[in-house]
């Protein structure tokens, strides 16, 4: 007689009921505009408990809803300013619920647990020596909230979500927010790829990651590669159009590491040259005024304006200084970063509160202790992957490490600590780098089990 398979044990399937799932939304809205009430709230409403309900009975959809939606974060602040940390919210009651039940696999996440650990006592301690009230707890709960994910998704990562299935719908995530982008920059006026995102920074932070990871788009051996080279054409087009000097260098870091240690063949990175240079003569051939007018005139267009930003990052340095080992509190750069500014510097007309390097902010606020641990988090996991890498050459691991390189480039140049490209990636580090399990002979005994060599009595 055949044997029910545990549920447990089946493979990962799409998620079905998409009617059941979609119709309430639209009822919902006509139901609260019949009643006289506000048709967004109540769609609003609605969708909130219908993810929660669908999500929580499975951690695999929880973990790819944040994942997938990241890049579109502006969209989503337009329907609610909460809906990014509802997704993130769900995600933690969903894997508690899974967690429940037993572990989700036999590995561990020691490598970003321990930085995590860390993290969470170098904030605490900058926070009880350096209270800033609401900021500074909105620092900490931002930080904690992005760190208890990365968890998380490093947990459901090395279990049962595919690493490369996670991979190849944040790519795609980026491919239609960068059609977003690109039909929305060539109808404005400034003409430049912002996305459905806060800033062309992030934008083009979210691309850097998305740019190593397109080969996952490929599911097949034999499964042609237009769509590969479709896709990374609309990415790279995209990333020119945000005309971001970190995802330039970013961009050149992740290629000459590529080429150096044979992920990419001089051929690709000839075709992905030209890729490039066609983007730039495309923004070029659309941009609303000329390079020479915004290079005469910085303060007009003060986004070009280099020298503003160097002088907020030496702000940032002298924060630093100031309080080098717990720095000045989570929070403390927007609010202080003025005082620490030179007399003689312009302060221009904008609020900044940014120091425009994630290693430049993070001390400032946190201090070198903190600093640390933040950036353990990201490093620690591809060590692991690094070595695995090494051994088995996975096209998927040299990936991962290729974005997490170009995020931690771009990071030194832009302050992206507060989104989800690095920590997710590192997620990603995590689980391609894990350990494999030890095969186990055909004939195991499991403890316990054992015969102890007597033979018992005959019948």
């Amino acid at each position: 007689m055949a044997t029910r398979p545990d549920a447990r044990s089946l493979p990962v399937t799409r998620p079905r009921g998409r009617t059941a799932f979609l119709l309430p939304l639209p009822v919902a809205a006509a139901v609260g505009l019949e009643a006289g009430a506000s048709p967004q709230a109540t769609l609003t409403v609605v969708a909130a408990a219908v993810s929660a309900v669908v999500l929580v009975a499975r951690v695999e959809w929880a973990a790819l809803a944040v994942v997938a939606t990241g890049v579109f974060e502006g969209y989503l602040d337009l329907v609610s300013p909460w809906a990014t940390d509802w997704l993130a919210a769900v995600l933690l009651v969903s894997w508690a619920v899974r967690r429940a039940q037993g572990p989700l696999h036999p590995h561990r996440v020691v490598a970003l647990g321990v930085p995590v650990a860390a993290l969470g006592l170098a904030l605490g301690a900058a926070f009880v020596a350096h209270p800033l009230g609401s900021d500074g707890a909105r620092t900490c709960a931002t930080y904690a909230e992005l760190a208890l994910v990365a968890l998380v998704l490093a947990d459901v990562l090395c279990g049962p979500l595919d690493p490369r299935r996670a991979a190849r719908l944040y790519v795609l995530s980026c491919v239609a927010a960068s059609v977003c982008g690109i039909v929305t920059a060539v109808l404005t006026e400034r003409h430049r790829v912002v996305g459905p995102v806060e800033s062309v920074d992030t934008m083009a932070f979210f691309l850097v990651a998305a740019l190593p990871l397109v080969g996952t788009l490929r599911t097949r051996p034999d499964q042609r590669a237009w769509r590969v080279w479709t896709c990374l054409a609309v990415i790279v087009v995209a990333g020119v159009g945000t005309q971001s000097r970190a995802a330039f260098v970013a961009l050149v870091v992740m290629v000459v590491l590529a080429v150096l240690t044979g992920a990419l063949a001089l051929r690709h990175a000839g075709a992905l040259l030209a890729l490039v240079t066609t983007g730039v003569a495309l923004v070029v051939a659309v941009l609303p005024v000329s390079v020479s007018e915004v290079l005469a005139d910085p303060h007009r267009y003060s986004d070009s304006n280099i020298a503003e930003r160097n002088d907020v990052r030496r702000a940032a340095l002298e924060m630093t200084r100031a309080a080098p080992v717990l720095g000045l509190g989570p929070g403390s750069f927007a609010l202080f970063h003025q005082d620490y500014r030179h007399d003689g510097d312009g302060l221009g007309e904008r609020e900044l509160d940014t120091a425009y390097s994630t290693l430049l902010e993070s001390s400032a606020e946190l201090g070198v202790l903190g600093t640390a641990a933040l950036y353990a988090g990201w490093l620690v996991p591809a060590v692991g992957a690094h070595r695995r890498r090494r051994r088995h050459r996975s096209q998927l691991t040299s990936a991962v490490l290729l974005a997490l390189a170009g995020l931690l480039t771009a990071s030194l140049l832009e302050s992206e600590q507060f989104v989800l490209p690095l920590w997710f990636v590192a997620a990603m580090a995590l689980a391609v780098g894990r350990p494999p399990l030890p095969r186990r002979p055909l004939f195991a005994v499991e403890p316990g089990e054992g015969s102890s060599g007597q033979v018992g009595p005959r019948s």
